[in-house]
Order: structure tokens, then C-alpha cells, then sequence
């Protein structure tokens, strides 16, 4: 029988392929992404690790156990340790001003706050599917960029780190969350997360081409973004 994870890999496939294919992941995999493409998507990466901590933080306290909650912790604790001190690290080598590369574009906002809704929202099981949609789709374009060379040695560790085990073991975990919180849900929550997942799919590929935009920022009555029924990959 096909797993629930499964089937909304398949039924997104053109969305899936889309951010597959994209430039910016196509251009590190050709080893030619520009420079202040790079630094661009380092701010708007960075500033979105707050994003994730509230986002994975709301999974903990929506989760239905400690099995979950101490799982989710743990990511807590990676976010806060971890992420957080590598962005100011190599915005600082890279000499980046995130003054320079205001976040405040549409791209950026429909992923961020469309991300953080949905996660304020809706129910344990939509933010499992938030972020599994980010973070298989992640894996999966690492794992086939690291194949390839990078000669900058930023780009190189970013691609390294989501290519490696853990990550992939983390991803494996939303992936069979996914599948468990499925088992237990009705056709119509089940078309529900599906159409979640897609527009996950969307706002990742809005927020990777933002990365090579010098549009205005949004206007403030383009701030809010309305989400549905709750809404990845």
C-alpha cells in the first residue's frame, strides 16, 4: 500500500520537479550561483531560522507526546546552538550587511509568514507536513548537488550539511510522522495536508527566486498572507 508521504510526492511531482530544477539549485550544482545571489539567500535564510524556531516550537507544544516533544527539542536545540551561530559566522566572514538585502519581499514574506500561520493555525499534523515538504525537498537536491564541486567553500558546507546523515534522518522522521498522523485521518483531512503540501512546494520556489530579486518590498497592506485551511512539498 502506498504510504501517505508517498502519494503526496507523487500527486505534487510537477511542483516537486520544479524545485528540483530550479536556477538557484541548478547553478550550485554547475558551480556558477553568483555571489550576491548567495549572499542574498544567506540573509533571507538566516532571518527565517527565528521563523523555524517558532515554528518547531509550536510543534512541541501541539504534539500529542513526549515521544514527539523530545524529538522536536532536539531540533530546537540544533536551530538554537547551532544554525543561528553559523549565519552570524559566515555573514560576518563573508563581510554580508543584512541592512543591504531587506527580507520584505513578497517572495520571502509568503514563504515566512505563510510558514508561521499555518503553524499558529492549524494542528500538529499540518506542521509535520510544513516541514516535512521543506526538508525532504531540501535533502533530496543536496544529496544530487554534493555529487558535484563547489568551489566556494560557504556554498559547499551549506549544500555538505543537508546532504549528510543526520539531516537525512531528520527528514526521515517528519516523513514517517507524516505517515502516522495520515493513518488515523479521514479522506477529506487527508485532500486537506495534500493541498498543504503544494503550497509548500510554491512557497519554496517563491522564496529560492527571491534570492536573484531586486523588486521593491512589499507594501504593508501586501504583509499578511491569507492561508486557508491550513495548509508543503
Amino acid at each position: 500500500m502506498e504510504a501517505f508521504s508517498d502519494r503526496l510526492l507523487r500527486e505534487h511531482q510537477a511542483g516537486w520537479q520544479a524545485m528540483q530544477q530550479h536556477r538557484f539549485v541548478c547553478e550550485i550544482e554547475q558551480d556558477r550561483l553568483p555571489e550576491e545571489v548567495f549572499n542574498r539567500y544567506l540573509v533571507f535564510e538566516g532571518n527565517f531560522v527565528a521563523t523555524a524556531i517558532a515554528i518547531f516550537a509550536l510543534g512541541v507544544s501541539k504534539a500529542p507526546d513526549i515521544r514527539q516533544q523530545r524529538w522536536l527539542i532536539g531540533v530546537l536545540n540544533a536551530l538554537v546552538d547551532t544554525q543561528i551561530a553559523w549565519f552570524e559566522k559566515v555573514l560576518a566572514k563573508r563581510e554580508v550587511n543584512p541592512a543591504n538585502y531587506p527580507d520584505n519581499l513578497p517572495g520571502v514574506q509568503r514563504f515566512r509568514e505563510g510558514m508561521l500561520n499555518v503553524a499558529q493555525r492549524g494542528s500538529y499534523s499540518e506542521i509535520v507536513t510544513l516541514m516535512f515538504g521543506a526538508e525532504w525537498m531540501y535533502y533530496h537536491w543536496c544529496k544530487r548537488v554534493s555529487l558535484k564541486t563547489q568551489s566556494d567553500s560557504d556554498i559547499r558546507h551549506w549544500v555538505e550539511m543537508h546532504a549528510e546523515e543526520e539531516f537525512y534522518q531528520q527528514a526521515s522522521w517528519l516523513k514517517a510522522e507524516l505517515d502516522r498522523c495520515a493513518a488515523e485521518m479521514s479522506v477529506e483531512e487527508k485532500f486537506a495536508l495534500s493541498e498543504l503540501y503544494g503550497k509548500v512546494l510554491k512557497w519554496e520556489i517563491d522564496f529560492h527566486t527571491a534570492a536573484y530579486s531586486d523588486e521593491e518590498p512589499a507594501a504593508a497592506s501586501q504583509a499578511s498572507v491569507s492561508v486557508g485551511n491550513g495548509l508543503s512539498e
